[in-house]
């Protein structure tokens, strides 16, 4: 997707476990490379892009991203403007967010007086961006850089950015309805659907088990290491 789009050379590549893999953009031993995209400017624009992946602690039948990071780069010093992350049951803060590499002084003025000088500032805020089911794809990040002419786009980069961001988000509303039965049953009879509950009491308990929502912890470290967790972070 990326070399049909924005790259001319990306290289992806999966380190495969017994119980884990590891996808990234130049990935080395477990930690991503960043990957050169097309701009008419003098100036480098980076992506650097990493997931964590094991299969669903629920059912074992699907693949599902533990971690992910996805960062934007400039200069040859790649040095980070912005990067989207996500950690499954995140302590603290949203699983979902978004982090600014910026500073804004009154910002920061406002923190010291909370008493929270020195923690990083706007770099550390984190924003969220639609939670488990709803947060970004990569193809929504590609589709900004285009429109905004940061980036120089190959032909025919909408229908490959429509195909595979529309296989993700099936992926998405069908993880949805698997946790949100009660819903999905309510919506389909209301536009006319019958739908019959499984008669199977094992099918009954696993249905139950994915929808009983799980407590996340409560506290945290406070820090974000921009990374999944996959070795060196």
């Amino acid at each position: 997707m990326l070399n049909k789009t924005v790259c001319d050379n990306a290289r992806v590549v999966a380190r495969v476990t017994a119980d884990q893999a590891v996808v990234g953009t130049q990935l080395g031993d477990l930690t991503s490379q960043p990957v050169r995209m097309r701009s008419d400017a003098r100036t480098s624009i980076w992506l650097d892009v990493q997931c964590l992946l094991t299969m669903d602690r629920d059912e074992g039948k699907f693949l599902t991203v533990e971690a992910s990071f996805c960062g934007l780069k400039f200069g040859e010093a790649e040095e980070p403007l912005l990067h989207y992350d996500f950690q499954r049951d995140k302590e603290q803060y949203t699983e979902a967010h978004l982090q600014v590499c910026a500073s804004h002084p009154t910002f920061e003025t406002f923190l010291t007086e909370l008493g929270r000088k020195g923690v990083g500032g706007l770099s550390k805020i984190h924003l969220p961006v639609g939670g488990r089911r709803f947060r970004p794809a990569l193809e929504d990040l590609l589709e900004c850089l285009i429109n905004e002419g940061l980036v120089r786009p190959k032909g025919g980069w909408e229908q490959v950015i429509h195909k595979t961001r529309l296989e993700y988000r099936r992926r998405q509303i069908a993880a949805v309805v698997r946790r949100n039965t009660g819903t999905a049953q309510t919506e389909l009879e209301r536009l006319g659907y019958r739908v019959v509950p499984p008669d199977d009491q094992r099918l009954r308990a696993q249905i139950s088990r994915l929808v009983t929502p799980r407590s996340r912890p409560a506290h945290g470290d406070g820090d974000d290491r921009r990374r999944p967790r996959t070795g060196r972070r």
